[in-house]
């Protein structure tokens, strides 16, 4: 019996809170300065430590910002909650949405609007973008040829270089995004047979090396201490031949202990003859697993979990090359490799078709420690070893990079980008308050809503929408958008006036439009919230926006077809692009959890 003697629970303690109370609406605040500081290229990075002690994470993602952070506050959790709901499907754009999100209910709730209203208000806006965004005549979309491999390439540019926490030069930057879309281009299968199925590539962290020494290894490979290039010389595997002559290295593949302590032997008492031991019994039948193998000419044994020495030994006799503690993600990787079925019992016949196949074995040292490689000729698994000066921005990497492929998968399945940088944002701020005037009469009567709470109500969304963009700058700069294509313009913090071309800017922010496609000198301010009823006057360019594209200078379909033309891949190397499917998720994820907590009335919970 332990000594510790549990309290008696406490009576409960019931707070009720108003939505606009100064606790929430603090929660809120923090959670949207949070992750307003961490978004963008430029964003600073969190150290999450406990207060107990431990590892130190240092990080910029919202992933992992979410899962190592705790949080009290309901409104806060809730938002946490629709966060990483979104990135454990999509990886990405997790940032942009609680931004979004908390920048929606933070300005809501103090609107001069019932929050109901809002709410129903919001929800138009969202339907007015989405059938902006959705439609053939969206100006900042523009169809991924996935078979060019700048196009590709620009994109997985885009993604790595938004974390700020790689803290690479523009040089790595590109020899990493060359590296995730080569080993995502070796993970996709030579044929198919009925729907495609992607698989993830395996990673190998190396601590003490340069970003360039990173590279990609055909087959698996992992840590194994162990075995060295002098046992793998003493323990050759044993290779057959198949018809037609090739020869091969049969695998077996266990995912249950080989020691002896398998859950399959009950832990109780057994009663036994006189000179009988359990642990002589079941070792016998271990080595009788052992000697049905060599009988299959298997040269590899892999385990999950640990191999009997005297198993091993047996093995090792007998030309079988025995590689455990393997862990539950190895033995997946080896699995996918060498095509073996997990044997998960020791009491059933082991049969050939259990067994997988292997083209080579051999080691390799990195930085002092040795690395078991497996290689086939059937499978599909590549192997990407990231190499890093420390250890947290080697981790923040393989999580990037983990990222990057799957936007890369998500293009296959959608291929569509937009405009990064912020110019979606601007964009679908001014088309939103353009469609809202031309659409006035026929909102009203549908919302049930004052003209007043209609315009306040819009123009705070787009003011939102607007503050997303400029938080992905965090050094003071200006921002503007042009008043013809109403892109992004990040302006230099010294910029005395708000003309592009006078600060010395070349192009706004996704880089497709130049300071030279612009017919008006200079940009009008962003991102000023107003409670006005109708637009502020720097929206009365907004108002101009439209769908036409021979109104508009410059499209993103345009740009990348003329680029495309062109065949330079220099023409791709400063655009910044967002991924089509992330991003509008993420968009609809904030939108609508920002109308369902501005109907909240009160939050109720028990602090004890």
């Amino acid at each position: 019996m332990s000594g510790v003697i549990p309290s008696p629970k406490q009576q409960s303690t019931i707070v009720n809170q108003s939505l606009k109370d100064p606790k929430n609406a603090q929660g809120i605040s923090a959670c949207r300065a949070l992750v307003q500081s961490c978004y963008g290229p430029t964003g600073r990075l969190k150290m999450i430590h406990n207060a107990s002690g431990g590892h130190v994470t240092t990080t910029s993602m919202s992933q992992t910002l979410f899962r190592s952070t705790s949080f009290s506050n309901p409104v806060v959790k809730l938002i946490v909650s629709a966060v990483q709901s979104h990135t454990n499907q999509f990886s990405d754009g997790g940032l942009f949405a609680a931004v979004l999100c908390s920048c929606l209910i933070e300005s809501c709730l103090a609107l001069p609007v019932p929050q109901q209203a809002v709410a129903k208000i919001n929800e138009e806006m969202l339907h007015i973008c989405l059938g902006y965004l959705q439609g053939e005549n969206c100006l900042c979309k523009a169809s991924l040829n996935v078979g060019d491999a700048t196009m590709m390439l620009a994109l997985v540019r885009s993604v790595l270089g938004s974390k700020s926490a790689l803290m690479v030069n523009s040089v790595d930057l590109n020899i990493l995004s060359r590296l995730v879309l080569q080993g995502f281009l070796r993970s996709i299968p030579d044929t198919t047979v009925g729907m495609l199925s992607l698989t993830d590539i395996e990673y190998v962290c190396v601590e003490g090396c340069p970003i360039n020494d990173s590279r990609l290894v055909d087959g698996v490979l992992f840590e194994t201490p162990k075995i060295t290039k002098q046992y793998l010389a003493k323990v050759i595997p044993r290779k057959v031949h198949l018809q037609g002559g090739a020869e091969t290295i049969k695998v077996a593949l266990f995912n249950t202990s080989l020691s002896g302590d398998s859950e399959e032997f009950v832990d109780t008492a057994y009663e036994a003859d006189a000179g009988v031991s359990g642990d002589d019994v079941l070792f016998r039948h271990l080595m009788q697993v052992a000697t049905h193998l060599v009988q299959l000419q298997v040269g590899v044994i892999a385990c999950q979990k640990v191999v009997h020495p005297g198993m091993q030994k047996y093995l090792a006799e007998n030309g079988v090359l025995t590689v455990d503690r393997l862990g539950s993600l190895h033995v997946v990787a080896v699995q996918r490799l060498t095509g073996a079925t997990a044997i998960g019992t020791l009491h059933a016949t082991i049969k050939e078709d259990y067994i997988g196949h292997l083209l080579s074995v051999s080691t390799v040292q990195i930085q002092h420690k040795n690395y078991l490689h497996l290689q086939s000729s059937t499978s599909p698994v590549t192997t990407l070893v990231l190499c890093n000066r420390n250890e947290a921005a080697l981790l923040e990497m393989k999580d990037v990079c983990r990222t990057a492929h799957h936007v890369l998968c998500q293009a296959l399945r959608t291929p569509h980008v937009l405009c990064g940088g912020g110019c979606t944002e601007t964009h679908l701020a001014a088309h939103l308050t353009a469609q809202v005037r031309m659409q006035e009469e026929t909102l009203l009567s549908k919302l049930g809503c004052s003209k007043a709470q209609l315009h306040t109500t819009t123009n705070n969304f787009a003011r939102c929408l607007e503050q997303v963009a400029m938080a992905l700058e965090h050094d003071g700069g200006c921002h503007g958008s042009d008043p013809v294509n109403h892109h992004h313009w990040l302006l230099p913090p010294w910029a005395s006036t708000m003309d592009p071309a006078e600060a010395g800017v070349e192009t706004c922010a996704c880089g497709v439009v130049k300071t030279d496609k612009i017919e008006l000198a200079s940009c009008s301010p962003i991102g000023h919230l107003s409670n006005q009823s109708q637009p502020s006057s720097s929206s009365e360019g907004h108002g101009k926006h439209n769908d036409d594209k021979s109104n508009c200078s410059v499209s993103l379909t345009d740009y990348m077809d003329q680029a495309t033309q062109k065949g330079v891949e220099s023409s791709f190397s400063n655009v910044v692009l967002d991924s089509f499917p992330v991003k509008l998720n993420a968009f609809v994820v904030a939108v609508e959890t920002a109308n369902m907590i501005l109907t909240v009335n009160r939050t109720i919970f028990d602090k004890n």
